[in-house]
């Protein structure tokens, strides 16, 4: 059974490269991986890794799963959550019309 913090690592949004590498750093620390070994696996250097923990923008997708993938997780697109509606937000807007 997988602890609360590995479920919730299970679900994380992600929407930008900063959440991607976030998740890649904490999943890699959560399994006692060093970056040396992780980058290794993946057939990259460390710098590489350490670049894409930390959020470049413009890493290599195909690796970046392949990081997810040696860690045991994959990518799944889901449709965005709507926004929940404030209705607190909602009436001080209709009341600074007034």
């Amino acid at each position: 059974m997988a602890d609360a913090a590995h479920e919730a690592a299970d679900h994380a949004p992600l929407f930008s490269p900063a959440d991607l590498g976030h998740f890649i750093r904490t999943e890699r620390r959560r399994q006692g991986i060093t970056q040396a070994e992780l980058a290794a696996r993946l057939g990259v250097s460390r710098k590489w890794l350490s670049e894409a923990e930390n959020g470049k923008p413009t890493i290599e997708v195909g690796l970046a799963m392949a990081a997810l993938r040696e860690l045991g997780h994959m990518l799944r697109a889901a449709p965005r959550p709507e926004p929940e509606f404030d209705i607190n937000a909602h009436l001080e807007t209709l009341r600074r019309r007034d």
